[in-house]
């Protein structure tokens, strides 16, 4: 099968991770005690200052008797701070070291969603040429993968400003659209004035977007907010939210009211039931802006109806799929008809981006398309779309005189900006 896509966009990524992550520690492979002394950490790439980071490791490799906490990492690392994320980004395992540095307390030395995140904007700040090295090393990443374009939901201010560096002396081999995470309410007044004033400072392949919050978590750690409990009548449990509504509406009337997009973590379907309500709600009083879902994984069909009024884009993930087919059935139950709705979006007439969430899946055009190929026989909806059109950007106008080639998985060409770089 060979596709030409022009602009070929990763609608969902976290822009500087990838970078990092590629060319840092990776926990795959760690499933034991044994195997944490086993680690090399000798490579610089690997520390932010003195702090050892990793990614990647998965609870669900490690035997019962022996699970992540903090007690392990003491055992390995008792003199220097450890921050390892899990594979989903919702989590984070740290040693007594790093908690005592931030100032946290946790019995098992794992976070997770917000007091996660936060410990992440906490780490300590890599060294300006670690940053721009990063940067490329994204844009290799990103490129190798055939995309030309990029939406990063992860941006701060030290990576715009590092970013208008790179793009200012004509090394971005990517055109980036850039969000800014907002945590809770005592830091959306400062997310705020950076995206409007990032906004002023627009490059040609560098653009500000808005404003991006986390509402619920994910279906992997069963935070994900449902209408239904998780695994059925065994379990209470529905996930959670991490904001309050009553600020959700006042933060995404205050993002509009900039002009800048707003933007929402919403996994579970009872997540994005109460964001579109809230959009429904504003919208009522006059309130006009573009509302982004992100993930968009469950949606019940009135959700999808209640979205037709309002400016909103779903941006999904089908490699998601991939990962989590093997157990999705048997946690969701009765929700499972809702899952991966991109057929019903498009027959609703709801604009759709595709992407990857890397690094927490591969950026891989190949891999959304096999699961939109392979999905029809676990009961998924078959996408009649044109995955050409959902993958490439929607702005013709944004780095236009790029396109990508991919025959059967293999990136056969990359044009960027009129120039072959693949």
């Amino acid at each position: 099968m060979l596709f030409k896509i022009p602009r070929l966009y990763d609608s969902h990524v976290h822009f500087i991770a990838t970078g990092e992550f590629a060319s840092g520690l990776r926990l795959e492979s760690i499933t034991s005690l044994q195997d944490l002394q086993n680690l090399d950490r000798t490579k610089p790439g690997y520390y932010r200052q003195h702090w050892l980071v990793g990614f990647g490791w998965d609870e669900r490799q490690w035997p019962a008797h022996e699970q992540p906490h903090k007690d392990l990492l003491d055992k390995v690392f008792p003199d220097i701070p450890v921050y390892f994320a899990r594979m989903d980004g919702h989590s984070s395992w740290l040693n007594t070291t790093a908690l005592k540095e931030m100032g946290l307390e946790s019995a098992t030395g794992i976070l997770t969603e917000k007091d996660h995140l936060r410990a992440w904007d906490h780490l300590p700040s890599f060294s300006k040429s670690q940053q721009r090295a990063n940067i490329l090393q994204a844009c290799r990443t990103f490129n190798a993968a055939g995309f030309t374009h990029v939406r990063d939901l992860s941006c701060t201010e030290s990576l715009w400003n590092m970013l208008c560096e790179v793009a200012d002396a004509g090394d971005l081999t990517l055109a980036i659209e850039e969000n800014f995470t907002s945590h809770d309410m005592n830091d959306f007044e400062r997310m705020l004035t950076l995206a409007v004033e990032t906004k002023k400072q627009e490059r040609p392949l560098l653009r500000s977007k808005g404003i991006k919050v986390f509402y619920d978590g994910s279906l992997g750690s069963e935070t994900a907010l449902l209408s239904r409990p998780y695994n059925g009548e065994r379990s209470g449990n529905q996930g959670r939210i991490l904001w309050d509504l009553a600020d959700i509406e006042m933060i995404m009337k205050r993002t509009w009211a900039a002009g800048l997009e707003f933007s929402v973590h919403t996994i579970g379907d009872e997540a994005a039931h109460h964001i579109v309500q809230t959009a429904r709600k504003i919208s009522a009083q006059g309130a006009v802006g573009r509302l982004n879902l992100e993930h968009a994984q469950i949606l019940r069909p009135e959700t999808i109806q209640m979205m037709k009024p309002l400016h909103v884009r779903c941006h999904m993930q089908p490699c998601h799929w991939l990962s989590d087919r093997v157990w999705l059935m048997e946690k969701l139950r009765e929700l499972y008809p809702y899952v991966f709705p991109w057929e019903a979006l498009r027959l609703a007439q709801i604009p759709i981006s595709f992407g990857c969430d890397s690094p927490v899946e591969p950026s891989s055009f190949w891999r959304n398309y096999l699961a939109l190929e392979e999905s029809p026989q676990a009961r998924i909806r078959k996408f009649n779309g044109d995955i050409t059109v959902v993958h490439a950007h929607p702005d013709k106008t944004f780095a236009p005189d790029c396109h990508s080639v991919i025959e059967d998985g293999v990136v056969k060409e990359v044009v960027f900006n009129g120039k072959r770089i693949i």
